[in-house]
C-alpha cells in the first residue's frame, strides 16, 4: 500500500514539474542543472540574441493621424488639376471600379475634358474602340472584335460601368496596352527574341535600373513561380516593357491632345512607388501626376491618396460550368465537374458546342459574350455536335439553366 502512495506522489510531483516553472525551479535547485527559466535570465546562449532580433524593426513603422483622414471627394479634389490621374486596382474587386468611377465623374464634373487609359485593352484595337465610343459599332461587336474575353479575361460587367460613362459622355478611351502576343513572347524568351517585325512596337525608351522594383517582382515571381520553372531576367523584361509601352501611350495621347486630362487604370502593381507607368510617363513628359490605390498596404511613398472602399458584390456572368477547349476550330467541352448544370442537362465531355441561343460558337470568347448577356436562372439553348462511331455527328439541343 505505501509503495502505491508514493507512485501516485512521484507521478503529482512529475505532473506539477511540467506545468509549473516555480516547482520545476526549485525541483533543479542546487543540482547544477539549470532549468529553462534560469537559462533564459542568465542571458547566456543564443536565446537573449534572438528575442533582440525580433524587436527590432527594419524601418520605422508609419503611423497615421486619423483624425486627419480624407474622404474620396477630397482626394479626387486633390487630384484636380494635374494632368495625369492613375488610379489603381485589383482586376476583380468591383469596389475597385467602382472607386474609379467616381474620381472619373468627380474630375468629369470639373473639366469635361478628361480622357480614360486602360491597361484592359491593347494598342491594336484602337480603332474598334473609337468606334465604340462613337456609337458606330454596338457592345457586342465591340466584345468580339477588340478580343476582351480572349486577351483581358476578366468578367466584362467588372469595367462595363466605366465604358458605359464613357460612351455616353463622349470621353475618349485610350487603349495602353501592348500586344498580348509580344509580352508573352518576351516573358518566354526575353527581348533578344522578337523579330524585326515585333520590334517596331516596342517602346525606343526602356529603363531597367529601378532596383527596388526589380526586388519587389523577384519576391512576386518566385512566390508564383517554381525554381527554375522560368527565367526572371525574362519576366522582368517582359514587365518593363508593358510597363513602357503604356507610359509611352499616356505620353503620346497627351503629346497629340495636350489640352486633356488623363485618367489611367492599372493593376496597382504598374503604379505603386511610381515605378511601373507613372515615373515613366514623367521621365517622357515631366507631366504632373497624382496617384490613387485602393486597398494597398499602409507604406511611405506607396502612392498620394489610399482609398478603402466597402466590398461590393457585383453583377457576374453566369457558367456553363464545363471546362472548355478549343480544338480544330470548335469549342469542345473537356470535362464537366460533377455539379454541372451542364452536365445536369444532358451534355458530356467531348460534346462540341455549335451555338447559344442560337448565335454560332467558334470560339470560348463567343461562350463568354453569349453569357453575358444572360443572368443566373436563365435557361440557354445549346447546340452541340455529339460523335458517333458511324455516320458521323450528331447535332443535339439541350437547354441548360443557368447559376
Amino acid at each position: 500500500m505505501r509503495e502505491h502512495k508514493r507512485h501516485v506522489i512521484y507521478i503529482i510531483f512529475l505532473v506539477m514539474m511540467i506545468l509549473h516553472p516555480c516547482v520545476r525551479q526549485r525541483a533543479f535547485a542546487g543540482t547544477g542543472h539549470p532549468s529553462h527559466d534560469d537559462a533564459g535570465r542568465a542571458g547566456q546562449g543564443p536565446g537573449e540574441g534572438e528575442r533582440e532580433a525580433r524587436m527590432d524593426f527594419r524601418e520605422e513603422p508609419p503611423a497615421i493621424d486619423v483624425s486627419s483622414m480624407k474622404s474620396l471627394p477630397q482626394a479626387i479634389e486633390g487630384a484636380a488639376g494635374k494632368k495625369i490621374v492613375y488610379v489603381g486596382e485589383s482586376h476583380d474587386q468591383f469596389a475597385h471600379h467602382a472607386v474609379q468611377l467616381r474620381i472619373m465623374k468627380g474630375l468629369h464634373e470639373k473639366d469635361p475634358k478628361i480622357a480614360v487609359g486602360m491597361e484592359m485593352f491593347q494598342r491594336p484595337f484602337q480603332q474598334v474602340l473609337d468606334d465604340y465610343m462613337s456609337g458606330a459599332i454596338e457592345e457586342r461587336e465591340f466584345l468580339k472584335k477588340t478580343e476582351y474575353f480572349k486577351r483581358w479575361g476578366y468578367d466584362y460587367n467588372l469595367y462595363k460601368p466605366i465604358l458605359d460613362f464613357c460612351r455616353a459622355e463622349k470621353v475618349p478611351v485610350v487603349a495602353l496596352n501592348l500586344g498580348r502576343e509580344i509580352t508573352e513572347k518576351v516573358s518566354k524568351n526575353g527581348l533578344d527574341a522578337l523579330s524585326d517585325e515585333e520590334r517596331k512596337e516596342v517602346p525606343l525608351q526602356m529603363d531597367f535600373s529601378d532596383a527596388e522594383y526589380r526586388d519587389r517582382l523577384k519576391e512576386v515571381f518566385e512566390e508564383h513561380t517554381g525554381k527554375g520553372e522560368r527565367s526572371f531576367e525574362f519576366f522582368y523584361q517582359a514587365q518593363v516593357l508593358w510597363d513602357e509601352t503604356m507610359a509611352m501611350s499616356v505620353d503620346e495621347y497627351l503629346g497629340n491632345n495636350p489640352d486633356r486630362v488623363m485618367i489611367v487604370v492599372a493593376g496597382s502593381g504598374h503604379l505603386s512607388y511610381g515605378s511601373g507607368i507613372p515615373k515613366r510617363a514623367f521621365r517622357r513628359n515631366g507631366l504632373e501626376y497624382v496617384t490613387i490605390l485602393n486597398d494597398a498596404e499602409v507604406r511611405r511613398d506607396i502612392a498620394d491618396y489610399l482609398v478603402f472602399p466597402e466590398p461590393l458584390d457585383g453583377v457576374k456572368a453566369p457558367k456553363l460550368m464545363a471546362v472548355l477547349s478549343e480544338r480544330d476550330g470548335r469549342v469542345v467541352i473537356a470535362a464537366l465537374p460533377e455539379d454541372s448544370v451542364s452536365r445536369k442537362a444532358g451534355l458530356k465531355a467531348g460534346d462540341a458546342i455549335v451555338s447559344l441561343d442560337g448565335a454560332l460558337v467558334e470560339t470560348i470568347a463567343d461562350v463568354k459574350i453569349a453569357l453575358f448577356y444572360t443572368k443566373a436562372g436563365d435557361a440557354i439553348k445549346v447546340k452541340a455536335a455529339r460523335k458517333r462511331f458511324w455516320a458521323g455527328d450528331r447535332e443535339m439541343e439541350f437547354e441548360v439553366k443557368l447559376r
